[in-house]
């Protein structure tokens, strides 16, 4: 017994003496935890999103705005993990739901025949009249209101309104609810986004 004690505690020192060991490697640290700054970070991003993509459509047309919500997406969401929970507001027909990339970019910006979208970024919603929509204004500001945040490490979700307003005085005031994570660069992405218009009797 003492023998075999012996050799264990002179393999040990042994090994710890070899440059390179485990012993002597400085560990790599990810912080995971979402922080309410993040969240809120996110936010204002997503909204700075929708009045570019409106004033990219506006100076420069459609296929500018396409490629431009394709960036976004890309940046913000999480389809490259798979599906989003991804409920827009302006959901027409059967097509509710956007579970991939390519039903996001056709919600912001319109043009793809699979779907029935005028295109929530590029403008206000006019007449209401699909697929007619007549007097369309830019949007010009977006504006979060956070009711709840809850963070749960390296998930968050958070619940509020955004309030929209276009460039010839149209408003509009939305329900959201956002559920992020935070993937391996540090970056938060959106797994989830529900969206309806508040209910009015």
């Amino acid at each position: 017994m003492f023998k075999q004690s012996a050799f264990l505690a002179t393999t040990g020192l042994l090994l710890c003496s070899i440059p390179g060991a485990p012993s002597l490697a400085k560990p790599q640290i990810m912080q995971e935890t979402i922080t309410v700054g993040d969240v809120k970070a996110a936010q204002e991003g997503w909204c700075n999103a929708v009045t570019d993509l409106s004033k990219t459509y506006a100076e420069s047309g459609f296929e500018a705005s396409k490629r431009l919500a394709s960036e976004v997406v890309d940046s913000a969401y999480g389809y490259q993990f798979g599906p989003v929970s991804f409920k827009p507001t302006w959901a027409y027909g059967e097509k509710t739901f956007r579970p991939t990339k390519e039903g996001a970019v056709s919600y912001f910006v319109g043009g793809n025949p699979k779907y029935r979208d005028p295109g929530f970024t590029i403008a206000s919603p006019g007449d209401g009249n699909y697929p007619n929509l007549q007097n369309r204004s830019q949007w010009v500001k977006c504006t979060p209101e956070i009711v709840t945040i809850q963070v749960f490490g390296n998930i968050a979700t958070a619940m509020g309104w955004v309030r929209f307003e276009a460039a010839d005085g149209y408003q509009s005031k939305v329900d959201k609810t956002f559920g992020y994570m935070r993937d391996d660069s540090g970056n938060l992405r959106i797994i989830v986004h529900h969206s309806s218009t508040p209910y009015k009797w």
